[in-house]
C-alpha cells in the first residue's frame, strides 16, 4: 500500500481509536472497542464500525478536538484552511495496547476526511457517523500478530487528543521521526490484510497449536503463552541477525512489514530469511499460509534458520541449535496441510 516518501510529502492524520479485532461491528468476544477515550468506558464508540465494508468504501470515526468537535484541516494540510473536506489524506489509526503503550492497528489510503461528522454513515446503524471514507481496495486492517509498529505516547508522541496532526497551530510541520517511521511502515507493508484474508487473524493462533501438538506428541516442550512466545521469537531473531551479520550482511528486520523476517545484503545478493526459533528438535516447522506462498515465489532468493532445542526459563530463552538451508527452495512434498479455507 502505497504511501509516499515522507510526512511533508503526503497528507497524513493519525486517530487514536478503540482495541478490536475487526471493527466490523459487534460479535462475541469482539462486542466493542476497548480504552481509545473516556467515551468508550460507557458507551459503545463509533469505531466499532470503521472497517466494516458497504458498497466497495469504508467509513471510519475517530474523536477530534472534543471542544469543536471538528477536524482542524488545515493542520493536515495549510491550502484547507477554508475547505469542509479534504481528499488524498493516509489515516493512520492506532490504538493502545493491554499493557501499555500503542500501536498501529490500520490505515485508510487516499482517504477523504470531512472537517464536521458526517452524522449517518452508509451501511452502519442510524446513530453511527463518520469523518473519513476511504475505498476498501486502499485500506489495510491488520492481524493481531502485525500490530507491532509503536507509536509514542505523550509528550513528543501522539499527545493526549485523540488526533495528532501533522501541522502545529501555526502552520509549521512537526516533522517526528516516529511520524516518518509510521509512513514507511505503511508504505513497505506487504503482509496479510484481513480485509481481504479474514482468516489471517487465525493463522498464527493455529500455527501455535500445531507447534503444541507436535511437541506433546513428542514429549518435547513449548512456549505455553503469548509471552513466552515472544520471548523465543525475539531471542531466535537476534542470533540470526547475529549470524547473518557475521558472514557480511547488512540486516534488516522486516517481519513487521513482510512475510518473512528478515533481509539480507552483501553486495548485489538480497536474501530473505525466514527465521524459526522452536524448543522441539526442530525437525518440523509450522509455516502460514502467507510464508508458503513466499517461499514458492520463485523470484525470491530464500533462506531457512532454524534455532531449535532452545531452552525457556520463564521469560528468558538461552542456547539452542541451528540448522540452516541457504537457498531454501520448498519442497510441497513436504508440506502437510492442517486447514483449507474454502470460499464459495
Amino acid at each position: 500500500m502505497a504511501a509516499g516518501n515522507t510526512t511533508q510529502t503526503r497528507r497524513i492524520l493519525f486517530a487514536r481509536i478503540g482495541r478490536m479485532h475487526n471493527y466490523a461491528g459487534p460479535v462475541p468476544g469482539d462486542d466493542r472497542p476497548v480504552g481509545g477515550g473516556g467515551y468508550n468506558k460507557t458507551k459503545v464508540g463509533h469505531e466499532i464500525y470503521n472497517f466494516k465494508a458497504f458498497r466497495g468504501r469504508l467509513y471510519g470515526y475517530f474523536q477530534p478536538n472534543m471542544a469543536s468537535q471538528k477536524v482542524a484541516l488545515e493542520r493536515i494540510a495549510l491550502e484547507a484552511a477554508d475547505e469542509e473536506v479534504l481528499k488524498d489524506v493516509l489515516l493512520i489509526f492506532i490504538s493502545r495496547l493491554k499493557k501499555g503503550g500503542q500501536v498501529i492497528v490500520g490505515w485508510y489510503d487516499h482517504a477523504e476526511i470531512t472537517r464536521e461528522l458526517v452524522k449517518h454513515s452508509p451501511g452502519k446503524p442510524r446513530k453511527y457517523g463518520h469523518f473519513a471514507v476511504a475505498r476498501v481496495d486502499n485500506c489495510v486492517l491488520l492481524p493481531e500478530e502485525n500490530r507491532r509498529c509503536q507509536i509514542p505516547n505523550g509528550k513528543g508522541g501522539t499527545g493526549q487528543s485523540n488526533v495528532c496532526y501533522p501541522l502545529r497551530r501555526k502552520g509549521l510541520p512537526k516533522n517526528a521521526p516516529w511520524m516518518r517511521r509510521a509512513v514507511e511502515f505503511v508504505r513497505d507493508y506487504q503482509g496479510p490484510n484481513l480485509l481481504v484474508e479474514p482468516e489471517a487473524d487465525a493463522e498464527a493462533e493455529s500455527a501455535d497449536a500445531v507447534e503444541r501438538a507436535v511437541a506433546r506428541a513428542k514429549g518435547q516442550g513449548f512456549a505455553r503463552t503469548p509471552e513466552q512466545r515472544r520471548v523465543l521469537e525475539e531471542y531466535s531473531m537476534k542470533v540470526a541477525r547475529r549470524y547473518y551479520r557475521r558472514l557480511g550482511y547488512s540486516v534488516e528486520d522486516v517481519s513487521k512489514q513482510r512475510s518473512y523476517d528478515l533481509e539480507c545484503r552483501r553486495r548485489n545478493r538480497v536474501l530473505h530469511v525466514e527465521v524459526k526459533g522452536t524448543m522441539t528438535d526442530g525437525r518440523s516447522i509450522v509455516l502460514t499460509n502467507n510464508e508458503v506462498k513466499h517461499a514458492c515465489d520463485g523470484k525470491n532468493k530464500c533462506a531457512l534458520f532454524i534455532l531449535h532445542s532452545v531452552k525457556l526459563k520463564g521469560l528468558k530463552a538461552s542456547g539452542g541449535k541451528q540448522i540452516v538451508t541457504d537457498p531454501w527452495y520448498l519442497n510441497r512434498s513436504g508440506l502437510t496441510p492442517v486447514s483449507y479455507t474454502y470460499r464459495i
